[in-house]
């Protein structure tokens, strides 16, 4: 009978256990609306579940993908955390702020982060016959022949990841057009830590 009830209370606490997968000690979740959607940002419960998707792989050509720098320019780099603070921020009317998902659309469709825009890198390139519009869409206005950004919102980048140089592509090519470096913000991690971490894609 002991044995039994030892089992019982193993089998009880491991459940207990595999479903409690907070974000941090005291953030289980955060819920957004995106679109006309509501999300809820929380890390897979499943304590046994493993990557199965590209994103398990290790290595890479490089180039084109190489390891990226942890800093570009002056461009604050951020990681998870910082992330979902301003993905909750981002719900407020009154928020001057947009995630931007760097990739090209066929990644984009693969699973992004919720809240996110797709505004492929290759769009701001400046042979790009998109870019004028991109950047009047985000706010900037020509004067001249120079780009005034100071009504952009303030912008997070990011891509697939450290072997990923498409959001670094984006934010040179937005600095090459006068966007102040501290309207940008780098989630270097991108999608590859998101996934690691179990947390919700869209």
């Amino acid at each position: 009978m002991k044995k039994k009830i030892n089992l019982g209370l193993l089998l009880l606490s491991s459940t207990l256990i595999a479903g409690d997968v907070n974000i941090t000690k005291n953030l289980k979740s955060i819920t957004i609306k995106d679109g006309d959607k509501k999300i809820k940002i929380e890390r897979i419960q499943d304590t046994k579940h493993r990557l199965t998707s590209s994103f398990t792989k290790t290595s890479r050509e490089c180039p084109p993908y190489c390891v990226q720098p942890m800093n570009i320019g002056k461009v604050k780099t951020i990681g998870e955390l910082e992330l979902l603070k301003y993905i909750k921020q981002m719900q407020d009317e009154d928020s001057n702020m947009l995630l931007i998902d760097a990739r090209t659309r066929d990644w984009y469709a693969g699973g992004s982060i919720p809240g996110s825009i797709n505004l492929p890198f290759t769009m701001l390139k400046k042979n790009s016959r998109y870019l004028p519009k991109i950047l009047k869409l985000l706010g900037a206005e020509k004067i001249g022949t120079k780009w005034d950004f100071s009504r952009v919102p303030e912008m997070i980048i990011y891509s697939n990841g450290i072997w990923d140089a498409q959001a670094t592509e984006a934010i040179k090519s937005l600095i090459s057009l006068g966007c102040p470096e501290d309207k940008i913000l780098y989630y270097r991690g991108g999608m590859q830590n998101w996934y690691i971490l179990g947390l919700t894609t869209k």
